[in-house]
């Protein structure tokens, strides 16, 4: 009895000792961070210096440089590894004007590893996806694309995001937009099925057509927030509006 008396009063002091060592090591972790964050410094450093890191990018090694030279600095042995092969890839100049019925520089982005324009710029007619009865109407449809920029997205009801609609409308024309933006999604959905392309096979069916370029829209349902992914098309320039 009195050996196990003394065996768990060891490791209670065991257990004691350790959890004040760990209390002591979160205490240190937090004093260095309230006191001596360099939090700041490294995401300027980082993210307004070195700027977006898209894989493949001329950006992304530049961080993987810079990285190694920052453990450097700290006395931490650090190197880069090659993990995979990527397509190289870099975002040149995107400007975007109307030139019909009137003129406006419009605000837009190219999509990821999306292909540059001709040199010197393109400028074509504007279409919408139409609404046709079936797979076979879209098939006889689609040669019409040639030379045109096409635009597959559903367009919105309204720019505001849900938020800003409770705090400042009606609770009546809350709902009613609300109404219609389900209607208006479910109406451009059905019409997107018709075509019998997926949302990755559509811009290549476009491209193949010889359209100049897929325009697309990925809101986030916020002031100004759009999602910018990769391009699934080789040849033709998809842009994202804003």
């Amino acid at each position: 009895m009195k050996k196990r008396y003394l065996l768990g009063l060891s490791l209670m002091l065991i257990l004691g000792g350790q959890a004040q060592a760990q209390d002591e090591i979160i205490e240190k972790i937090i004093k260095e961070e309230t006191e001596n964050s360099q939090l700041k410094e490294i995401a300027h450093e980082l993210m307004d210096g070195i700027g977006p890191r898209l894989v493949g990018t001329p950006n992304m090694q530049k961080a993987h440089e810079w990285a190694v030279t920052k453990y450097e600095g700290w006395g931490i042995e650090a190197r880069n590894e090659q993990w995979g092969e990527w397509k190289g890839w870099e975002r040149g100049i995107t400007h975007i004007d109307m030139v019909a019925p009137w003129t406006k520089s419009l605000a837009g982005q190219q999509l990821a590893w999306s292909p540059a324009s001709p040199k010197g710029g393109a400028e074509g007619e504007v279409v919408v996806i139409p609404d046709v009865a079936d797979e076979a109407a879209f098939q006889a449809w689609l040669p019409s694309v040639k030379g045109k920029y096409v635009m597959i997205s559903a367009p919105q009801i309204t720019g505001r995001p849900d938020y800003n609609w409770e705090e400042f409308a009606t609770e009546e024309s809350f709902e009613k937009m609300k109404e219609e933006r389900t209607e208006s999604n479910r109406a451009w959905n059905e019409r997107l099925q018709k075509t019998g392309k997926g949302r990755r096979e559509l811009p290549t069916a476009l491209e193949d057509a010889g359209a100049l370029g897929i325009i697309t829209s990925y809101w986030s349902q916020g002031f100004g927030a759009n999602k910018i992914f990769s391009a699934y098309t080789k040849k033709c320039l998809p842009s994202i509006f804003h």
